[in-house]
């Protein structure tokens, strides 16, 4: 009966695409246009203040995401297609250097552990014409250290080091752009798509298979292959549908992913759904709205489980106060219920060891493994004369097992285009925010020392530098 209710709500997600479609709202396409130039990496007219993890000034709507691949940008004014003619080929890219000190407790000032990572990503934009459009970005990621860096937990108690190469290089998008009569905009090849309203956690990304880290200063992962249909019409309403090509060597295999939105005032709701050979059936519902002085957001994604239904609810709200002519206060807090989790310390550190064992990797995805979150944060935009800054906080908390993490973090920029990245963190409590390291103490600590492994230390810090050019 679930995977029947399934079904339902993925093809009511799909009726809109196949209706008479209609040109979509100018302000609609103005705000998909500007979101558009940030995200695919394309130049910027004038530098912006750096994002902030977790937090902005403004929930970003459903539509507002890397999967929207200007849309907008092909129904343009005529001014913008000139414009587009003469620069038919563009060419840019970032560097980014990372690096982080991770401070143990009952460790030597020598053995204090440190990370660093350097991604170069590179981009080929060619606009052969106002509705014809190919996107190449590729990624090579540099981990001097990888070799030393521990895979989970676990990984000092078993012996286990990490498995990723000291080089990797990949694709990370691959897509041609092109419209049907300027009102079905078709997007093929490896692209990015990402659902969802709350800031920390995204019950309806029914598509990727990895969740977003909240905290990271930038989303690395990459895009799926897929065939993307999006049908914008009059009245505020939008219709995506999407055929997810990934392993899929036959005509069975691969999946499908759909959603809609509306648009009403100044509010948004959106129903997604994803059916896929081998795998449950998803269903979510999202909704961001403005209510007076604050943003309002809210998730639910439900996956059916044979005769059983497991769910995910978000919801946020956050206020914003502009107390001088560029200077900005953005408060909120978030709530996650995650009926999929684990909130038992001892069942996931048992789960864990097992998949290790079996050589597989740590079976739990960070701020999904408890079943309850919640979370605060605070930004200061432009403070005083640092018209370039950000400083924010950001507090999370697993309420199943009562650990916890602060990350305060101060984003700049000098010498016009390079940009700062500088955080410090600290968890407390026992659980998932300090490694487990008790729990794993108390049920390996006699195995340890027989075979005389190494347990895992108690986190107390991490110091981190970034500094990212964008060319």
């Amino acid at each position: 009966m679930f995977r029947t209710i399934a079904a339902v709500a993925v093809a009511l997600a799909v009726m809109p695409v196949a209706a008479v479609a209609q040109p979509a709202a100018t302000e609609e396409q103005s705000r998909e246009s500007d979101l558009f130039a940030e995200d695919d990496g394309a130049p910027k007219p004038a530098a912006p203040a750096p994002a902030t993890p977790g937090v902005a000034a403004t929930p970003a709507p459903a539509t507002d995401d890397p999967g929207d691949l200007g849309d907008a940008r092909m129904v343009g004014q005529a001014e913008e297609n000139t414009a587009l003619l003469r620069d038919r080929t563009q060419l840019g890219g970032m560097f980014y250097l990372r690096n982080a000190l991770q401070w143990n407790e009952d460790t030597d000032v020598s053995d204090q552990r440190l990370s660093q990572s350097t991604l170069v990503d590179l981009y080929l934009d060619a606009r052969v014409n106002d509705r014809v459009r190919a996107y190449l970005r590729g990624r090579t990621v540099y981990n001097p250290l990888a070799d030393t860096a521990a895979t989970s937990p676990m990984a000092g108690l078993l012996g286990a080091k990490a498995s990723a190469d000291e080089v990797s290089v990949l694709l990370d998008q691959a897509w041609l752009k092109f419209d049907i009569a300027r009102r079905v905009f078709l997007t093929l090849g490896k692209q990015q798509v990402r659902w969802g309203t709350t800031r920390m956690w995204n019950p309806v990304d029914v598509i990727n298979p990895t969740r977003r880290d909240p905290l990271t200063f930038f989303d690395e992962r990459q895009g799926l292959p897929m065939v993307k249909i999006h049908v914008p019409f009059e009245n505020g309403w939008n219709g995506y549908l999407l055929a997810l090509t990934d392993d899929a060597a036959k005509l069975d295999q691969p999946g499908v992913a759909s959603r809609i939105e509306y648009v009403v005032e100044s509010a948004e709701i959106g129903l997604v759904g994803a059916v896929r050979k081998g795998q449950d059936p998803k269903v979510g519902l999202d909704l961001s709205a403005g209510v007076g002085d604050f943003d309002v957001t809210g998730e639910l994604g439900t996956v059916f489980v044979g005769d059983s239904v497991e769910w995910q609810a978000s919801a946020g709200v956050n206020w914003t106060w502009a107390y001088a002519e560029d200077d900005s206060l953005t408060l909120g807090v978030e709530y996650f219920h995650n009926a999929q989790g684990a909130g038992d310390d001892a069942g996931v550190v048992s789960a864990g060891a097992a998949a290790i064992v079996a050589g597989k990797p740590w079976p739990y995805q960070p701020f999904y493994t408890g079943t309850d979150y919640a979370a605060v944060l605070a930004a200061l935009i432009s403070p005083g004369s640092w018209s370039d800054a950000v400083v924010s906080f950001i507090g999370l908390t697993n309420l199943s097992d009562g650990s916890a993490l602060g990350r305060l973090s101060l984003q700049g920029r000098v010498l016009t285009d390079l940009s700062l990245e500088g955080y410090v963190s600290a968890p407390v409590g026992e659980g998932e925010f300090t490694g487990y390291t008790r729990e794993i103490r108390k049920q390996f600590g006699p195995m340890a020392t027989l075979i005389g492994a190494e347990l895992p230390t108690r986190q107390v810090a991490t110091v981190g530098l970034n500094l990212r050019v964008d060319m």
